[in-house]
C-alpha cells in the first residue's frame, strides 16, 4: 500500500510498476482538488482515501474504485458537489 500523503510520490512509484500515474491538481469551484489520473480517469484524493476503497487500492484496481462511484459523482467532495460547502 502506498501512503496517500504523497500523491505525487505515489503516481511516481505507480508508473515503476507500468500504471499510466499522474499527480494532478484539478482547480473546481470550490476549492482545489488535487488526486491521480490514471490513464484518462481522474480520483481525488478523497475517493482514494475512502475505507470501502483499500482494498481496490492495494490490488491498484482503478476500475473496482471507478465502479463504486454514484451516478452523480463528483470530483468535489459530497458536501461541495450538492453546493451545501462553503
Amino acid at each position: 500500500m502506498f501512503p496517500l500523503d504523497d500523491l505525487a510520490r505515489v503516481a511516481e512509484d505507480l508508473r515503476k510498476l507500468s500504471v499510466d500515474a499522474t499527480y494532478t491538481i484539478l482547480y473546481g469551484l470550490h476549492r482545489a482538488v488535487e488526486g491521480l489520473e490514471i490513464g484518462e480517469d481522474f480520483f481525488p484524493l478523497w475517493e482514494l482515501s475512502l475505507p470501502e476503497n483499500q482494498a481496490a487500492l492495494e490490488k491498484f484496481d482503478f476500475a473496482a474504485i471507478k465502479a463504486r462511484r454514484a451516478p452523480d459523482w463528483s470530483v468535489e467532495p459530497r458536501k461541495y458537489a450538492r453546493g451545501t460547502g462553503v
